[in-house]
């Protein structure tokens, strides 16, 4: 397999670092394991394609008696309200599943996966828990009354389906090529700070990089808690002086990076809106104006604490963006408290339905502290959503379709159990402490056998 070593920059140092005291240890956890090993087939088999993956959709909606509406919500290379064409393609469509209508009266959430087309197990989760509205009963039901839950399952179809050497090789990124011209800026203005240029990924177990050769972004940077913003709305120079301000890291003299200037092209700010994708999450997100926003990510492996060796199945968050100042408005965004109540109470009920004795499935950690509001989870929080973020163990260059019954559910329950005290109104007697308590991110493990951290 070719592999390329990619420049690790400063940024990336700095993210790197934060792990190592803990990672050099390479504590063993309980499951030690499983570890996909450097020669060993990385098999996708047991996960839908795209075109699965929408003929199970149609499928569940023909079997839901009505329970749930499937349409379109757009496509991966166009945004119909905008006109916005990335390729001359319209690209794959995302869909969107309804289970419940959009009344003001009813509670309201609002579901995404794979924004990053390597995180598989997210969508199959979201899955499962749609067959299970679908087939209804007396509790589906009476939430169903009082809750409506639309999904947005794969909102980047093109990454999922990803190509390497003519082999499944899902990826992190969209498949979109930058071109300024196209958006009225000069030719040398510089892409978002999370642009792909070279079209790479993790190799298996991430051992360098995989160059597959088509650019794209990083989705779940491209979100703005401004989410009207458009390049097209400002002067091609106030949007190029932004696109040309990035960071500046330097080092001291004792060979220390610092970061000698906060550019706006940078995670401190919003992004940039240059996704298809990105737009048509976020006006699904202001015709819905859910209660509760729920992503479902990836991550890698830890153990739970230094006393306790489960390995962690999930980290959670309710709070990933501060106080945030728009550079082009001024404008004032900050995360409401009420919001962040109901948001930490609903990561609570998340961690207690996962509770079943000692096992694995109830070593949950806190996701590290982060301030990102070119996120959706940001964004939205910062337009008063509740945010829960779900952080499944294992990416699919790490993983592969490996525990993938166990890890489905960690996406499913939660999020049913969010649904059923959502209906009831019970969340609100849930202590936010549960949540304030939950153990946070550290002790990150890999296999020790053959390879050092990742």
């Amino acid at each position: 397999m070719k592999k390329l070593l990619r420049y690790v920059g400063p940024t990336t140092l700095a993210m790197s670092l934060a792990f190592t005291s803990t990672a050099m240890a390479n504590p063993q956890s309980k499951p030690n394991g499983p570890w996909v090993e450097d020669e060993q087939n990385l098999s996708f088999s047991s996960f839908m394609t795209n075109e699965e993956l929408y003929s199970a959709l149609e499928k569940i909606e023909r079997s839901s008696h009505g329970k749930m509406e499937l349409e379109i919500a757009g496509y991966s290379n166009v945004f119909e309200p905008d006109n916005y064409w990335t390729e001359e393609e319209k690209g794959d469509p995302i869909y969107l599943a309804k289970f419940g209508d959009n009344d003001p009266d009813k509670k309201k959430i609002l579901i995404t996966t794979q924004i990053h087309g390597n995180e598989l197990v997210s969508t199959e989760g979201a899955i499962d828990l749609m067959q299970k509205l679908a087939a209804g009963g007396k509790e589906v039901d009476e939430i169903l009354e009082k809750v409506s839950i639309w999904f947005l399952p794969r909102i980047n179809p093109e990454g999922a389906m990803n190509q390497y050497d003519g082999e499944w090789y899902p990826a992190r990124y969209t498949h979109q090529t930058w071109a300024p011209e196209a958006l009225g800026l000069p030719a040398e203005t510089l892409a978002p700070w999370y642009y792909n240029s070279d079209g790479s990924e993790r190799a298996q177990n991430n051992d360098g990089r995989v160059v597959y050769g088509v650019p794209g972004y990083d989705e779940n940077r491209d979100y703005n808690p401004n989410l009207d913003f458009r390049v097209s709305d400002y002067s091609a120079s106030e949007i190029a002086d932004a696109l040309n301000d990035q960071d500046v890291w330097k080092q001291d003299e004792n060979g220390n990076w610092y970061e000698a200037h906060n550019g706006k092209n940078s995670s401190d700010y919003g992004g940039f809106y240059v996704t298809a994708e990105s737009r048509i999450v976020t006006e699904v997100f202001k015709q819905f104006e859910p209660d509760v926003y729920i992503d479902v990510h990836h991550r890698g492996f830890n153990k739970l604490s230094e006393e306790d060796n489960r390995q962690v199945s999930i980290q959670v968050a309710a709070d990933v963006a501060g106080d945030y100042t728009d550079p082009f408005s001024g404008k004032k965004y900050s995360v409401d408290k009420d919001v962040l109540k109901l948001g930490k109470q609903v990561n609570a009920v998340a961690h207690e339905s996962l509770q079943r004795g000692f096992s694995s499935f109830g070593a949950i950690q806190k996701y590290p502290k982060v301030d990102l509001p070119g996120t959706a989870l940001g964004a939205f929080a910062l337009n008063d959503a509740s945010i829960m973020l779900i952080e499944i163990k294992g990416q699919s260059q790490t993983l592969g379709q490996k525990q993938i019954g166990m890890l489905k559910s960690t996406v499913s329950v939660p999020i049913y159990e969010v649904a059923k005290k959502l209906a009831d109104g019970s969340i609100h007697n849930v202590d936010p402490a549960i949540y304030d308590n939950i153990p946070e991110a550290a002790f990150r493990i890999s296999d020790p056998t053959t390879r050092g951290d990742f």
